[in-house]
């Protein structure tokens, strides 16, 4: 794909001239024997760092050349996490990955290859390469599973009384903050039926639970949606859906929701992408019987800076109108974040987020204007060398605090996540 330009570029980085194995191997590349070059590297016993890299690369494109790309993404991958900065590498496991139909790890480093200076031409061979990964395979599909220790996980009040006019009141200790022990589930399948050269359907199903101990309630969610999707050169893509999700809380019905969401994402030149979504939903309450519409709008820049460094930055507005609960009012937000990959194969996350949340009119107890203003942080771990079967590890840490206006709306949660994930 990427060839000829990427074959010796390890060699000529590097600048090695002494003879080796590895020298002979790369000759057998050249000569279409790539069969040979594989058992030769395979036998090498590399005694140096230099030489663990170039052997790596040599077998992983060795493996290319002999049409067997499963085997060469483990090398590739290896190189990659030890060299994260160097687009060939990327370039060449990216490869190794197409060809596997490994297509969403694929575009993951095609992605950041852009961060890197690239000629022109291979630019745009590689742009056009993601537009062609970006339309769906006909079947697609995700599986989570974590552990999630929080220290308040129900988001309760840590105050025990409340004052009213000199008045003194007890908080029950069953509705304020305590830690909770539970499991994250998350489970997805679509269909995206070919509707046309750059149209498909979508139509999908999503499951998402969070089932604790019993010191927070269990709160699971099912969501259906049904969309289109339209793909576009560089990068564009604009979506419709229409979906219903229906919210339990402990078993019980808590919220059936309704709407509408109208998406788009494009490039903006050779290193950013931008995407945006305008959402119109309505959301029945089972409790109270009270109804709440919203409309939403949201905008967020990722900007691959390096190979290894992606930077990221998010803003968010909505408006509500509510028949009943005391639940209109306005609310934004910003978040801003991004990725770094280490040698050696660790890559690390964080965002952070502050979002302001007011509600109109004087709130019925209180007597004041409810606003709520939170901060929040989350952290993520995982490492590229880790993957069993397509599984994932990943490590999440999570600090939100919020100060509301209302005292029993503030608080304060430490969490965690351990947990697997995978797409197919």
């Amino acid at each position: 794909m990427w060839r000829p330009v990427l074959i010796l570029a390890f060699c000529l980085m590097a600048g090695i001239a002494a003879a080796s194995p590895l020298d002979d191997a790369e000759q057998a590349i050249l000569q279409c024997r790539a069969v040979d070059a594989i058992a030769t590297v395979e036998a090498f016993r590399p005694a140096t760092r230099t030489q663990t890299l170039r052997r790596l690369w040599i077998l992983g494109v060795a493996n290319n050349r002999a049409g067997r790309p499963r085997d060469a993404v483990a090398p590739l991958a290896r190189l990659v996490a030890q060299v994260p900065g160097n687009p060939v590498f990327r370039l060449e496991l990216a490869t190794a990955l197409i060809r596997s139909n490994q297509t969403e790890r694929a575009r993951y480093h095609l992605e950041l290859v852009q961060g890197a200076n690239l000629p022109p031409a291979l630019r745009t061979r590689v742009q056009s390469e993601l537009d062609r990964l970006a339309k769906p395979r006909p079947w697609q599909g995700y599986l989570r599973f974590a552990l999630i220790p929080e220290s308040n996980a129900a988001r309760r009040t840590a105050a025990d009384s409340l004052n009213f006019g000199g008045l003194v009141f007890g908080i029950d200790p069953n509705a304020r903050a305590k830690p909770a022990n539970g499991v994250e589930l998350g489970f997805g399948l679509a269909a995206l039926p070919r509707l046309g050269e750059s149209l498909r359907g979508r139509i999908g199903a999503d499951l998402q639970a969070r089932v604790f101990d019993g010191n927070a309630p269990d709160d699971v969610t099912l969501r259906l949606g049904a969309a289109l999707l339209h793909f576009g050169d560089g990068g564009r893509q604009l979506s419709f859906e229409l979906y219903a999700s229906q919210r339990w809380l402990d078993n019980r019905k808590y919220a059936l929701t309704k709407g509408v969401v109208l998406g788009y994402t494009r490039t903006l030149g050779p290193k950013a992408r931008v995407s945006a979504s305008l959402l119109r939903e309505n959301i029945d309450y089972s409790t109270g019987g009270f109804t709440l519409a919203r409309s939403a709008l949201s905008v967020r820049l990722a900007y691959v800076a390096r190979p290894q460094l992606v930077l990221r930055i998010g803003a968010r507005v909505e408006d509500r109108s509510s028949r009943g609960g005391n639940l209109a009012g306005q609310a934004a937000g910003l978040t801003i974040g991004g990725d770094y990959a280490f040698a050696g194969g660790l890559r690390f996350g964080l965002d952070l987020s502050y979002d302001r949340n007011a509600f109109d009119g004087l709130h019925p107890l209180f007597g004041v204007e409810r606003i709520d203003n939170k901060v929040s942080a989350a952290m993520q771990l995982t490492n590229q060398n880790w993957n069993y079967m397509g599984f994932a590890p990943v490590l999440k840490l999570g600090l939100e605090r919020q100060r509301s206006s209302i005292v029993v709306n503030s608080y304060s949660n430490l969490s965690a996540s351990i947990g697997m994930t995978r797409s197919f």
